[in-house]
């Protein structure tokens, strides 16, 4: 019976960690910028949100870790693209509702 309840602390966890990347501002403007189901390399995400392109760098590796984003293959040396995970439903849930609490607000 341990392991069902060490399960449910792992799923907990989880959607912690997933909620929180959600919340974080620039983090929630790449994928905003991201809804159109691109394919976009961190250099084209800083120039449109106007953000240094490390800090950029640092916010998509939490979203690919988080499964929210997902790295594009590619078959040439070249930047690396980025676009929705195929497991980002929950992401564009949240992202939904944050927007739908933001404009009740306004």
């Amino acid at each position: 019976m341990a392991g069902s309840k060490d399960g449910g602390k792992r799923r907990d966890r989880e959607n912690h960690y997933r909620c929180a990347a959600l919340l974080h501002p620039l983090r929630h403007r790449i994928l905003v910028l991201m809804a159109e189901d691109r394919e976009v390399g961190r250099a084209e995400i800083a120039a449109e949100l106007d953000e240094a392109p490390g800090r950029v760098a640092y916010h998509v590796r939490v979203l690919v870790r988080r499964r929210a984003l997902k790295v594009v293959p590619k078959r040439r040396p070249a930047p690396a693209l980025y676009r929705w995970s195929p497991d980002a439903g929950w992401a564009r849930k949240m992202l939904g509702e944050i927007d739908d609490l933001g404009s009740e607000g306004g």
